[in-house]
């Protein structure tokens, strides 16, 4: 049986290896344990205003209560949309359906273990 569960545990590795799973996260050459994620732009004006958004809606949040508009940030829904744009590129979701196999394959290792 634990020859049965390496290499089930063995298919699974080489399965994640050939697919797009944990691609999200890259870890750092010179940091054992750490990781970076890495964001897309067009260019270093698409960056340099993204950060800009970034600043004005946290600016924009602690000067104003509810939707109140500052008279500093103009159109804080803009900046809104930059911010949740950043949250939408950071969204591991392949890694999601990589940790539903994962998961299947603990619960087939798990009916074996109590099978036998």
């Amino acid at each position: 049986m634990e020859t049965n569960e390496i290499r089930t545990a063995d298919e699974f590795i080489k399965e994640l290896k050939k697919s797009f799973f944990f691609r999200s996260l890259t870890p750092q050459k010179d940091k054992e344990g750490s990781y970076y994620a890495s964001l897309k732009f067009t260019s270093y004006i698409n960056l340099m205003f993204t950060v800009q958004d970034l600043l004005k809606i946290a600016l924009h949040t602690l000067e104003n209560s509810d939707l109140e508009n500052s008279s500093q940030i103009q159109d804080p829904a803009f900046h809104l949309t930059s911010v949740l744009e950043i949250a939408l590129q950071l969204l591991p979701c392949c890694e999601a359906e990589g940790l539903d196999k994962l998961h299947k394959l603990y619960l087939e290792i798990n009916k074996e273990n109590d099978n036998g």
